[in-house]
């Protein structure tokens, strides 16, 4: 763990594999013109490759991406900055804190939140704080999160909502997300890490852009080096293929063989 004596900017590199997640972030974080953005990473690997160029202070690191997870990227580091983990699932705090980072924010990040881990960044001294008592403070932080039955969509100044079952698949376009139900596409305001984390079991990750309603799955069909394309049961039969980086899960999941 590198010991900062912070100057008046952090030189900062931001690792998120979803658009929308590292737009929001950044907007957070422009509270704190210190934290100086030097880069951003979109899988493991590139920010393994970052990380170890420009040698930043501080990395805010997601932990699942295709390539390495945040946790396997600090295995190929030849010198480990500050680190917060920032992530969808909070199950992952005790393995953050055994990996020395200094802390661990759940997304979507809230800006209270993270006043706590900037000031945990600026006062951090070389003698680590007691780690099991930061794992106990951050789990009582924790909101309990229940699964997501409807989610609301606005048009003008009507609301509609739109219920779960209904859903076929969800889509990351550009720095959106959209619902896409048999007939309609609508946009909401959550990022695909959230809702997959509060989704019911039958949603499955396909793709850093794809959530997939598995009773919404017309047919599937084996694809090249391992991947799978599925094709959906709304008006357009729409075909998304999977990324090979998510093969392991989809067959674990959905129990192919």
């Amino acid at each position: 763990m590198s010991n900062l004596s912070f100057q008046k900017e952090i030189r900062t590199i931001l690792v998120d594999d979803e658009d929308i997640a590292l737009h929001r972030f950044k907007h957070v974080l422009e509270a704190y013109p210190f934290i100086k953005i030097i880069a951003e990473a979109k899988d493991g690997k590139s920010a393994v490759e970052l990380i170890n160029a420009l040698k930043p202070d501080l990395v805010f690191l997601d932990i699942q991406m295709p390539e390495y997870t945040g946790f396997e990227v600090l295995n190929h580091l030849e010198k480990i900055p500050v680190i917060v983990f920032v992530s969808a699932y909070e199950e992952y705090a005790i393995r953050a804190f055994e990996k020395n980072s200094l802390d661990y924010l759940l997304k979507p990040v809230e800006e209270d939140r993270l006043a706590i881990t900037i000031d945990r960044i600026l006062q951090k001294e070389a003698n680590e704080s007691d780690t099991l008592l930061k794992i106990r403070q951050l789990l009582l932080e924790v909101e309990t999160k229940k699964t997501i039955s409807t989610l609301t969509v606005k048009t003008g100044n009507k609301i509609n909502l739109i219920h779960v079952p209904d859903i076929c698949y969800f889509e990351a376009r550009e720095k959106y997300v959209f619902i896409h139900t048999k007939e309609k596409e609508h946009l909401i305001d959550y990022s695909l890490g959230f809702l997959a984390e509060r989704l019911p079991d039958e949603f499955i990750r396909v793709h850093r852009s794809y959530l997939l309603n598995t009773r919404h799955i017309k047919e599937m069909h084996k694809y090249f080096k391992g991947s799978y394309i599925f094709i959906m049961n709304d008006i357009q039969e729409t075909k998304i293929k999977a990324a090979n980086s998510y093969s392991g899960a989809i067959k674990q999941q959905l129990l192919i063989p």
